[in-house]
């Protein structure tokens, strides 16, 4: 466990999926908002959104907003100053935010293991371990072209500089 509140498989679940942590990341921005407009934002398909959404509630990470009415201060991605609400509204609450910072370079090399980072910077190609290679894109250290990402540089900077990886 990172935190006291974070367990290893909600934040084992949460990173290996680019868009959870997607919609996440877009729920800390916008503090208060609902899945069609998450999906405006994400361009995640509406129904994968509310998905998340829910599964991020019953993870804690989210909370449903309980007011009538959504106010500008609250809600600060709304057009309006205050509307009343026609959906059902999710807001971040502290262990999400919680979650956010422990989705370091750090957790990253931690829960995928420096055997499929190190596949990173060998000479042999990623798409002879079918399995690291998966694990590397669920996490989004490759992209579909198995072509290292900027957080698959992240990661394995950290595990050469930690001396946990030699290259």
């Amino acid at each position: 466990m990172i935190s006291e509140e974070i367990p290893d498989e909600v934040l084992r679940e949460v990173l290996s999926s680019q868009e959870m942590i997607r919609v996440l990341r877009h729920m800390h921005l916008a503090k208060v908002d609902y899945a069609k407009n998450v999906t405006r934002y994400t361009s995640i398909p509406q129904i994968r959104v509310t998905e998340y959404l829910k599964r991020l509630n019953s993870m804690k990470l989210l909370d449903i907003y309980g007011n009538t009415s959504i106010k500008r201060t609250a809600a600060k991605l709304k057009k309006s100053a205050e509307v009343h609400k026609h959906h059902t509204y999710f807001q971040i609450n502290r262990s999400g935010d919680i979650l956010l910072k422990e989705a370091t370079p750090k957790n990253y090399f931690r829960l995928i293991g420096h055997e499929a980072v190190a596949t990173l910077c060998q000479n042999k190609t990623i798409s002879d371990c079918p399995n690291t290679e998966s694990i590397l894109k669920a996490y989004g250290l490759i992209d579909q072209d198995n072509r290292i990402t900027d957080l698959g540089n992240d990661v394995l900077n950290y595990g050469i500089r930690t001396q946990k990886i030699r290259c």
